[in-house]
């Protein structure tokens, strides 16, 4: 059952996000930065009325929007992706449904929320652990007065790695809450610009901090707070920058729209060029990206396609992505902690366990410590330049800025040098940096385990390893691109492949990508690892997803043995088994199918396919032919053709914004007439239908039974006046007052497969529920919400010969419910 009551949980205006421009953002004279605040659907983890959708190449957001009256609220053009905001009345589901036969997509889903971890602040009980400590010695010549609360930075060697690097020229991009950034911990290590994801906006060192949340300045300054200034501690990374990435003034979440954004602008900066690239004005010197390195500590359970590819785009570009694993705990499936190519950190305690609340699993990178973690908290006068808060906190929110910090060490180690000492040239990629903190890493069991990953974090280890000619000795990743299409024909991608690597740098690892995301059919097939391990793996693939795409699906194993540095692409077919027509050949008049009223036949659209239907109709007769999409996405056209061949009506589209194809007819004469069914968007072997022929026999008349309607859930049913409706017939009708019920009465016989179907004649207006009774049985014996977008289609085999009813109402709730004019027919299959 999916939520109606969209209206009122429609996007907040104070977000207002715009499309996303290319150019250069300019910071506006400082002030606070608008909430943000976004309205989560009361039923799932992402942001109402609004749709992710990735592009086919050459394809436009807008074009697409229109198909669904829908506006765009922003693009992201490097990930080749929009965001819609979806009109009043239309589910995030039903808009994927509807999209699916545009032939522009190559996915859609909605704009997931990453919420924010559930462990932060935490001052401990009883005291801190008592292994928790870090001497004076430890801490080499650094004057800060707290560090020997901060036992993490000794527990990571981070002190004898500040001999060799503390950071210095290598840029940490933190997208989190917004920071306190005048902190007088962090304020020095603060670089700008920044950007504000939610608002589209630069953070200058004049925009006010928001005063929503602390968890941006706690992971800041676990990364880099300052060092050796007289204040408080210091982060592991303590004399490297900070760049603040601001996606959500919510204390919610983030929303994943925005979470990409600010990705995708870590990387290329406020000039949004990509590094390298033509007109790029911003990245520093010697970098990759505008920032070196990426830390995200928020998180979900739903897979994003959006997500994989905002990760994949950074990786591409050479900056380093660090995430935490998640707190939830479980080896369950973590985004984005389970993008291949990411550093995926688990959180340990002063013993070197992991913690109680870390998530475990084969798809860890390393651990590092996330209890009992001392770092910078949002003072308590924001404008007191002289306080400095000072904060316990738990979580894998702090364990993956502790090793971004260890990542900045080991940039700085291994990268040449200018004549003052300044980082010239970056040289490491972000597998070679993954690689460094793995195998240097300190294995409590002695091995690769799932509840450390390759071990805990080694910041001196790690910083040496960096200094020994790294970027020619330690091994590079591997970006691989592969396409699924199908054995039979290699011109056809198929969609919804889920595909796992096994093995690589151990037996036992295993990576997962997909080639879209969603419930319907976007033929791209294509599926990318970037940053991933060398070695053997083995390849397993399968798809598309039967429910969506029928058929059976193709499974593939495969060996796949991958280089260091390289990058490969792979066409990979699968024997996939087609939904089948048995009603083929009928590609011509002379082939034609025979169809007569009350009838429904199946049939499939595949390439370049279009399939004929023979009628006799009665002159006068008003013959209404009705199209479904069973599987696959095609966008279904329907002409009637008389025996010479003349168009003699056709139809697109039943109503504005869906796919599915509906006519009336009225016979001219007495005779026998065809039926021409096409894929407009020309066809795919996926692309189940059925078409029904009905007569419209008329309108409905009132009373036509009553009953109450709530949600979809019919009660009070009266079946007193309940309009006749053979098999074969269709009768045009209206919901109005809001809250009416219509009911309808057939005789059926045992067996008899029956196919019941609502059209409603604007969208939005009816949205229409619809339940099947046995007389005598007061229990629905189907009851449909949505089939397609907003109308329902019962289809049920009859237990018995007898009377049963039809009821139809709209869909209807506190705060919503409509009303308008349908169509209802019913048909045998």
């Amino acid at each position: 059952m999916q939520p109606k009551n969209l209206a009122s949980l429609a996007l907040a205006v104070t977000l207002a996000l715009a499309s996303c421009s290319q150019g250069t953002l300019t910071a506006s004279t400082p002030v606070a930065p608008a909430p943000g605040a976004f309205v989560v659907d009361p039923t799932h983890s992402y942001v109402a009325g609004q749709l992710v959708i990735g592009l086919q190449d050459g394809r436009g957001a807008r074009d697409v929007a229109e198909t669904i009256g829908a506006q765009v609220l922003a693009e992201l053009p490097e990930l080749q992706a929009a965001v819609l905001s979806l009109p009043a009345g239309l589910s995030v589901q039903k808009a994927v449904r509807a999209l699916a036969g545009s032939g522009a997509l190559r996915y859609a889903e909605p704009n997931y929320l990453m919420t924010t971890p559930e462990r932060s602040g935490n001052t401990p009980q009883g005291g801190l652990d008592a292994s928790a400590s870090v001497t004076a010695q430890a801490t080499g010549a650094l004057n800060d007065p707290q560090l020997g609360k901060q036992w993490f930075l000794n527990n990571m060697n981070a002190p004898k790695a500040w001999a060799t690097a503390t950071g210095k020229g290598i840029r940490i991009g933190v997208a989190d809450e917004d920071i306190d950034r005048n902190h007088p911990d962090l304020k020095a290590n603060m670089a700008f610009p920044g950007f504000d994801s939610p608002n589209q906006t630069l953070i200058t060192a004049a925009t006010p901090y928001d005063g929503s949340g602390h968890h941006g300045t706690w992971v800041s300054g676990t990364a880099a707070a300052v060092g050796n200034n007289g204040i408080g501690g210091a982060g592991v990374a303590y004399e490297a920058s900070i760049v603040p990435l601001t996606i959500t003034h919510d204390p919610t979440g983030a929303s994943n729209v925005d979470s990409a954004r600010a990705f995708v602008w870590a990387v290329n900066g406020p000039d949004g060029i990509a590094p390298g690239a033509a007109g790029d004005t911003d990245t520093p010197a010697g970098h990759r990206g505008f920032v070196d390195i990426l830390n995200y500590s928020f998180g979900g359970t739903a897979y994003s396609q959006l997500s994989k590819e905002a990760i994949d785009y950074v990786l591409s570009k050479g900056v380093v992505f660090v995430t935490s694993a998640g707190n939830t705990p479980t080896t369950g499936p973590a985004s984005p902690a389970w993008t291949p190519g990411a550093i995926s950190v688990a959180a340990t305690t002063p013993r070197n366990t992991r913690t109680d609340f870390s998530n475990k699993g084969a798809h860890l990178s390393v651990a590092a410590p996330g209890k009992q973690v001392w770092v910078t908290a949002v003072r308590t006068d924001t404008s007191n330049a002289s306080e400095s808060n000072y904060e316990y906190v738990d979580g894998t929110s702090f364990s993956s800025p502790a090793t971004a910090g260890a990542a900045a060490l080991v940039l700085q180690a291994s990268a040449t040098k200018n004549a003052d000492g300044s980082v010239k040239q970056i040289t490491l990629t972000p597998a070679q940096v993954r690689h460094i903190l793995e195998d240097t890493a300190l294995k409590p069991t002695g091995a690769y385990s799932i509840e450390t990953g390759n071990g805990i974090v080694q910041a001196d280890k790690a910083v040496l390893r960096a200094t020994q000619d790294a970027a020619n000795t330690v091994e590079k990743g591997v970006n691989v691109a592969l396409q699924f299409v199908a054995r039979s024909d290699s011109k056809l991608g198929i969609p919804l492949v889920g595909v796992t690597l096994s093995g690589g740098k151990r037996p036992d690892q295993l990576l997962y990508a997909q080639s879209a995301a969603g419930d319907a059919i976007y033929p791209a097939g294509r599926v990318n690892f970037r940053e991933i391990d060398a070695g053997d793996y083995q390849l397993y693939a399968s798809g598309p997803r039967t429910v969506v795409a029928g058929g059976t699906p193709g499974i593939l194993s495969s060996p796949l043995s991958l280089a260091p540095g390289a990058a490969k692409g792979y066409t990979l077919p699968l024997d996939v088994t087609f939904p089948t027509d048995s009603n083929e050949p009928n590609d011509t008049t002379a082939t034609a199918t025979p169809i007569a009223y009350g009838v429904a036949k199946d049939g499939v659209l595949k390439n370049g396919d279009q399939d004929v239907f023979a009628f006799t109709a009665t002159a006068g007769d008003v013959a209404f032919l009705n199209t479904q999409t069973v599987t696959g996405s095609p966008d279904i056209g329907l002409q009637v053709l008389d025996a010479t061949g003349k168009v003699l009506a056709s139809n697109s589209a039943q109503r504005k914004n869906v796919t599915d194809a509906a006519l009336d007819f009225k016979a001219p004469a007495t005779g026998t007439y065809y039926v021409v069914v096409k894929d407009e968007m020309g066809g795919n072997p996926f692309n189940a239908y059925w078409l029904a022929l009905t007569r419209l026999t008329g309108s409905e008349s009132e009373p036509n039974g009553s009953g109450k309607i709530n949600g979809e859930k019919f009660s009070d049913l009266d079946f007193t006046g309940a309009n006749a409706l053979n098999i074969g017939e269709a009768k045009d009708a209206a919901i109005s007052p809001t809250g009416d019920v219509d009911v309808y009465t057939f005789t059926g016989k045992a067996g008899q497969n029956i196919l019941a179907d609502i059209n409603a004649a604007e969208s939005g207006k009816p949205d229409g529920v619809m339940s099947l009774y046995q007389a005598g049985n007061p229990v629905a014996l189907s009851a449909v919400d949505d089939t397609n977008t907003q109308d329902p289609t019962v289809e049920y085999v009859l237990p018995a010969d007898g009377v049963y009813y039809l009821t139809v109402g709209a869909y209807t709730s506190s705060t919503q419910s409509s009303a308008g004019s349908y169509r209802v027919s019913l048909a045998a299959r």
